[in-house]
């Protein structure tokens, strides 16, 4: 259990923080993980460098023909400033990637308590355990992300990934109702004593209600009793992680996904 939350730490377990569906196509090592998504995923076809000292253009040509591999002609990178080697970025971006994202690496250590967010008395926040509140999550996600809506397989393999974390509380998504219309969601998931925070967002049309703080409250408040110091995630620059500073997280860093052709 980590105490000390610096800004190294802060930014080590950024850099460690990958996730793989089960059955999903991947290629994992101590260098990098690719992930080949379902393709319903906004990013389908996922690298993610954890370090390496090899050349950055032989480096960047084996994890292309993994992709490609999976039968995926586009790939999303995600670098930061943990990045090794160092001159991937500006490689990619020589082959022709593009910037499509922005992404403040945010933490708040969560040894004193939770903070009060202030959530309004009239939003209603359940925890999805049932097919209707996977389906009402995906509803607000697809509104603040962009989307299409479920089939009911997709549907039965969130509702699976969520389950596997009722029990010990390592993992969990909510879903904030306001005037009973699904208006926020969010998820979490435990890495040792980290909580990562993902997929938070708002319907657009019930913003500015509370709902994203609902649902905030709800993982970070769980996931203390089950053991995190920390939360951690991955705020949009200019949506998500104004809310979040001025909660109390702090920045230590960005992340960027690049996207790349690889025809």
């Amino acid at each position: 259990m980590t105490t000390n939350w610096d800004a190294e730490a802060v930014l080590a377990a950024s850099n460690e923080w990958s996730w793989v569906p089960e059955g999903a196509p991947h290629v994992r090592n101590d260098e990098y993980l690719v992930v080949a998504y379902p393709d319903h995923f906004l990013t389908p076809t996922s690298a993610r460098v954890f370090g390496s000292e090899r050349d950055v253009s032989e480096l960047a040509d084996e994890i292309a023909e993994i992709a490609q591999g999976f039968g995926r002609d586009r790939l999303w990178w995600r670098l930061s400033e943990l990045t090794r080697p160092e001159g991937l970025e500006p490689e990619l971006v020589r082959r022709g990637a593009t910037v499509v994202d922005r992404m403040d690496v945010l933490a708040l250590p969560l040894g004193g308590g939770v903070p009060d967010l202030a959530v309004p008395d009239d939003v209603e926040v359940r925890r999805v355990t049932d097919a209707q509140t996977v389906r009402d999550a995906i509803v607000v996600g697809n509104d603040a992300f962009g989307g299409e809506e479920p089939t009911d397989e997709q549907v039965a393999s969130s509702l699976a990934e969520v389950e596997r974390g009722l029990d010990d509380d390592s993992g969990g998504r909510w879903v904030a109702y306001v005037d009973g219309r699904p208006a926020g969601t969010g998820g979490y998931t435990l890495a040792d004593d980290v909580c990562r925070l993902w997929g938070g967002g708002t319907h657009g049309t019930l913003r500015g209600r509370g709902a994203y703080r609902a649902v905030l409250a709800a993982r970070l408040d769980t996931a203390r009793a089950a053991g995190a110091t920390l939360a951690l995630t991955h705020g949009v620059v200019d949506t998500s992680s104004p809310i979040l500073r001025r909660i109390g997280f702090t920045r230590y860093g960005e992340e960027r996904t690049l996207v790349l052709d690889l025809a």
